[in-house]
């Protein structure tokens, strides 16, 4: 158990107290956004840590494709339902077209043909962290009632995928980990000695379910 801090707060572990604790430097600009707060001698507003996917994507975001503009396209093509509504054409305007990085002289010999085999063509699923597999999905058929095991099947191939442990591995490589809170705790308030104290519950590793799993993993 940690000491109160002055707003009467503690924390409880489990076992032995962290290594680490990602909250020992954060202060209350990091917390709230506003301009009329004291900030005390030594403190940094630059909070934001970027990962390092963001570097590693830099001007190319944009690829299999050539531009930015075919990309914008793309990706508003694929995205919403497949019959475009109201909120699509709205996306498609202000996401698009308007996009600061949009260029339309960049569509002047635009096929979408083309496009769709230069996105099948790439590379960006050839890391060995993806894996491809296969899925066979039962299909509903309109006003018609037949128990699922009866319905007909379609087989879906190149569904790409990456493992939950390859997710998790990549998460804590990333600079934006050095904040991530991987021991849970209890968190209690106490204003003074006389006073009950209370739990607190605010971000998912002071919850209870967190720190079951937790006990029952390490």
């Amino acid at each position: 158990r940690t000491h109160h801090n002055r707003y009467g707060m503690f924390r409880e572990y489990q076992g032995a107290f962290p290594t680490y604790d990602p909250e020992s430097s954060t202060h209350l600009g990091q917390l709230c956004d506003s301009h009329d707060l004291e900030q005390g001698e030594g403190e940094d507003d630059t909070y934001p840590r970027f990962g390092t996917s963001l570097s590693a994507i830099g001007d190319n975001y944009f690829k299999p494709f050539l531009n930015a503009t075919v990309w914008r396209l793309m990706g508003w093509f694929y995205g919403g339902s497949n019959q475009k509504s109201i909120d699509d054409l709205n996306s498609l305007v202000h996401n698009v077209i308007l996009a600061e990085d949009f260029n339309r002289m960049d569509l002047q010999d635009f096929v979408a043909s083309r496009e769709l085999k230069r996105l099948d063509d790439s590379t960006i699923f050839a890391s060995d962290l993806w894996h491809m597999a296969s899925v066979t999905i039962r299909l509903p058929c309109e006003k018609v009632k037949v128990p699922e095991e009866r319905a007909p099947e379609f087989h879906v191939e190149g569904l790409h995928y990456r493992k939950l442990t390859e997710v998790i591995k990549s998460a804590f490589a990333e600079t934006a980990a050095e904040e991530y809170n991987a021991m849970p705790y209890k968190l209690y308030w106490q204003p003074d000695d006389d006073a009950t104290t209370e739990r607190v519950f605010s971000e998912v590793y002071t919850a209870d379910i967190m720190l079951e799993e937790h006990e029952r993993i390490k």
